[in-house]
């Protein structure tokens, strides 16, 4: 009896110390590897943050070789202080320059013998527009132009009966016209003659540069406006009256103790950004704005007085940042 209890004590003592031992072989045993992580453990670190196993720039870091650099003609200047104009955008009309209009008229009443020039014809002073013969005499005498202009107006046609009070033609000289800017009540306050006006005629055209030449001491009722007028050369006749213009008065200046030339300015993911030289790569920083004017921006943030930033063609380093971010999502 003592034996198979015996037996039975050291068979005990063995199965619990094998349930020990392939209990803490268990415990020790390490979980199997995720699939791809089973050659080259730790290949993340190894490839520095791409999957390719190169290693790619910081996140909005643009690096170009001396050769792409010498071809994308990139500008670099310093960020400084600049006085920036504060500008008042006004819309407007191009308008004949009444002062160099001609209203041609009958010297005697009598019927319309001869019509010489038609609406939109070129004359010249001494030019003949016209022949009517008299009611009272029955003579003919010619009308001519006292001006060089063109035709903006013809009220006459062949054998109607004119008055010598009637104006038959209008002549403009258009080698100076009027723009005709409105201005709001609120606005009234910031005008004066002599400031400096940038006009811009329309998509595609060059921009005038010009002066206020005159301020209306009238408003207008019904839009509650008031007239604020250039002068404008015209040489070519490209300015045509009636066409509507957009134009900034310069009202002021500002102080902006950090500034950069408007065509530093890019926009990249919603954000505001200025590409800043930082050795050979190019940073795409984001940056607060301030006042403009039609050259300089002010930098409210993101940009120190004396870094380098990218003033001209800074587009060519956004197209090639969004070039390498769409390789690496490949």
């Amino acid at each position: 009896m003592k034996t198979k209890t015996f037996i039975q004590t050291i068979t005990i003592i063995v199965l619990l110390t094998g349930a020990v031992f392939v209990g803490s072989k268990i415990l020790h045993t390490k979980p199997p590897a995720p699939k791809g992580e089973e050659h080259g453990h730790g290949g993340h670190e190894e490839g520095g943050g791409g999957h390719d196993g190169h290693e790619h720039g910081k996140e909005g870091h643009v690096e170009l070789t001396p050769a792409a650099r010498k071809n994308a003609n990139l500008k670099i200047e310093e960020a400084a202080g600049a006085k920036i104009q504060t500008l008042l955008p006004l819309y407007g009309k191009i308008a004949s320059n009444e002062e160099t209009l001609a209203h041609v008229q009958p010297r005697f009443p009598g019927v319309v013998k001869d019509v010489r020039k038609r609406l939109g014809d070129k004359v010249a002073k001494g030019d003949l527009l016209a022949i009517v013969e008299s009611n009272d005499s029955l003579r003919s005498y010619e009308i001519k132009s006292e001006v060089t202009g063109t035709v903006i107006q013809k009220d006459i046609t062949l054998g109607e009966f004119v008055k010598n009070e009637d104006t038959i033609y209008t002549i403009a000289d258009l080698t100076t016209v009027w723009v005709d800017l409105a201005v709001f009540r609120e606005d009234f306050k910031k005008l004066k003659t002599g400031q400096p006006v940038e006009i811009h005629p329309g998509a595609g055209e060059e921009a005038i540069q010009n002066k206020v030449a005159y301020i209306s001491p009238f408003g207008t009722e019904g839009s509650q406006t008031m007239l604020a007028r250039c002068v404008v050369p015209n040489p070519n006749g490209d300015l045509r009256p009636g066409l509507f213009v957009t134009a900034e008065i310069a009202t002021g200046e500002v102080e902006a103790p950090v500034a950069v030339k408007l065509a530093a300015i890019q926009t990249l993911k919603e954000k505001t950004v200025v590409f800043v030289e930082e050795g050979d790569a190019f940073e795409a920083r984001e940056v607060e704005l301030g006042v403009r004017d039609n050259t300089f921006v002010e930098v409210l943030s993101g940009l120190l007085p004396g870094d380098k930033y990218v003033s001209e063609n800074s587009f060519i380093l956004k197209a090639e940042l969004g070039k390498e971010e769409a390789e690496h999502e490949h």
